[in-house]
């Protein structure tokens, strides 16, 4: 297969790069089979066994309150309340059930959002503060006694009366309790031993409540598996185990895991759609992404022997929205950064980017096809995998230096963007590779047609900044003379802030020890500075409702703590 792109022969003229493994051309055989369609997302069946024991142990509630009239077991009851009067402890008991009850609570939830807060562990922590805070606050308003609840329930039921809620601060334990295994504990031996901590707890907790006559013990059980089930519903389902691991170590959230079930159905998948056969599936260059899982596809023939593929799930969907909404609030809306609708439209896009440029003449990955992983939740995008292709700053030679061939052909993809009318907003060390002398552009999911002047000079000036990198500004200046005017280099630099620059290469411009943008600067003709802000009504709301909804937000968090007991 021929890719369009600089070569060796100049801009425009075609150049070898091997042939590409293509999907099988029997038709017949790339028709949907509608296997793809069974893999929607399913209930865990861990969600149905704790579902019912939350049913059960409601209604196991109701049972035992109706058949004893809200004693429990009774038997059971005097025999603990003999035992408890033979030794004489019963008001030591007593100080100990309260000083549970005032500080037991605080001494559980507490450090558990420290370390959730310090790990930066955002699901966890909103899925466990919310379910607890919550629990605790109907508990605490049905059936305590403090003031606030009293107020409460006289304002909901038009009375002070407590309901009837057995044992309602075993519940609250039970679930502050579980909600921090869940939470905390990995998968695995360390979960275990943290049930068994929790059930000991529980169990001395609601032996106590029963010694001082408080609640009897069988109602006790109960209310304890009903805050465990709750707790443990609300992860399964908000915070389940695939998509959000207890980890202690800061990773990128975008790199899902790439074993077990998904690896089988990506494997599945390209089969069916795409006619190829994968020997293996591994992550590729995991550094340089943070918007979506790189991968290399091995194929188990060839050629080629790999391909390279970006797995896109709705995480990343959702943290593109947030890294726009973020941007709005920080810089108003910059051009064309409105947020995806679907996981299928943000692959959708990168592939089609991919084919625009290549048809403009820009050296970039030959694009094979979109895979449907999980209908509407996973996709991969299939592309070449540029063979003996490294970041551009990765090919410097011996001295250290970039060559004067490759800062030019990095300086043609730019002037060949600009003449296909099209910006790549993304333009960083890790996304301009070099395969011996030429220069090749990837990761184009940020892509825009049509851009304006601003955004086509911040392009430049990235890639003018990579390069003096791997040169200086001098000799880049000097050489990007051929293609660009003073006047739009200048323009370019004009425009360079720290909203234009990735995170990738702001890093590695602030650490080095001087200052290029300054540089480049007074190598050129002098250009006003172009302002990034961008202020607008809409702006200006929608920072209001931002800030209005986070006070809104803390605001019921911290009554619902209160109301529960737990501030």
């Amino acid at each position: 297969m021929a890719a369009s792109g600089t070569g060796e022969g100049g801009p425009g003229r075609p150049a070898r790069i091997g042939r590409l493994r293509r999907p099988s051309p029997a038709s017949e055989f790339r028709r949907p089979s509608g296997r793809d369609r069974s893999l929607r997302a399913r209930v865990p069946r861990r969600a149905w066994w704790w579902a019912g024991a939350l049913v059960a142990s409601l209604l196991g509630l109701v049972l035992v309150t109706l058949l004893t009239r809200g004693r429990g077991l009774t038997e059971l009851d005097h025999h603990l309340d003999d035992l408890i009067r033979s030794v004489g402890a019963r008001e030591q008991l007593e100080d100990v059930q309260t000083a549970a009850v005032d500080t037991g609570y605080r001494v559980i939830w507490v450090p558990t959002v420290i370390v959730l807060a310090w790990f930066a562990r955002w699901r966890h922590l909103l899925v466990y503060g919310g379910t607890i805070s919550l629990i605790a606050a109907v508990a605490q308003v049905g059936a305590g006694e403090s003031a606030l609840a009293r107020v409460v329930r006289s304002g909901v039921t038009g009375s002070e009366e407590q309901l009837y809620l057995p044992a309602w601060p075993v519940l609250v334990l039970a679930s502050v309790a579980a909600g921090s295994v869940l939470a905390l504990s990995p998968a695995g031996r360390a979960r275990r031993w943290g049930w068994a901590v929790v059930s000991v707890l529980l169990v001395l907790y609601i032996v106590l409540r029963g010694a001082v006559d408080l609640d009897p013990v069988a109602v006790g059980g109960l209310s304890a598996l009903a805050g465990t089930s709750l707790v443990a519903l609300a992860f399964l389902l908000l915070a389940p185990e695939r998509d959000f691991p207890v980890v202690y170590h800061r990773e990128v959230k975008a790199h899902l895991r790439l074993e077990g079930e998904r690896t089988e159905r990506v494997r599945a998948a390209v089969l069916d759609q795409l006619g190829l056969d994968l020997a293996a599936l591994e992550p590729y260059r995991l550094d340089g992404s943070a918007g979506s899982t790189p991968c290399r596809l091995r194929l188990a023939t060839g050629p080629p022997e790999f391909l390279f593929g970006k797995l896109y799930a709705s995480n990343h969907l959702r943290s593109d929205r947030w890294y726009k909404y973020v941007r709005v609030l920080r810089y108003g809306r910059l051009e064309d950064e409105a947020p995806f609708s679907s996981v299928r439209r943000l692959v959708e896009r990168e592939d089609y980017f991919l084919r625009l440029l290549r048809d403009g003449g820009v050296r970039v990955p030959d694009p094979v096809g979109v895979v449907e992983v999980v209908p509407g939740q996973e996709y991969l995008l299939v592309c070449e995998l540029v063979p003996d292709a490294v970041e551009i700053l990765d090919g410097r030679g011996p001295d250290g230096q970039l060559t004067d061939v490759v800062i030019d052909d990095a300086l043609v993809q730019i002037r060949l963007m600009w003449a296909a009318g099209v910006a790549h907003r993304d333009i960083k060390p890790s996304n301009v590779l070099v395969q011996g002398n030429r220069v090749y552009l990837v990761d184009v999911s940020f892509g825009e047609t049509r851009p304006s002047r601003w955004r086509q000079s911040v392009d430049l000036a990235n890639m003018l900044l990579i390069l003096a990198l791997g040169a200086t500004p001098e000799r880049v200046v000097q050489r990007s003379a051929e293609l660009f005017d003073p006047e739009e280099v200048a323009e370019a630099f004009a425009a360079t802030g720290s909203v234009t620059l990735p995170r990738q290469l702001r890093r590695l411009v602030d650490t080095g020890d001087r200052d290029l943008v300054e540089e480049f600067r007074a190598l050129l003709p002098p250009v006003r500075p172009v302002r990034i802000q961008r202020w607008s009504t809409r702006r200006v709301l929608l920072a209001l409702a931002t800030a209005g909804g986070l006070l809104l937000a803390a605001a019921v968090v911290v009554l619902n703590l209160r109301a529960g007991g737990l501030l």
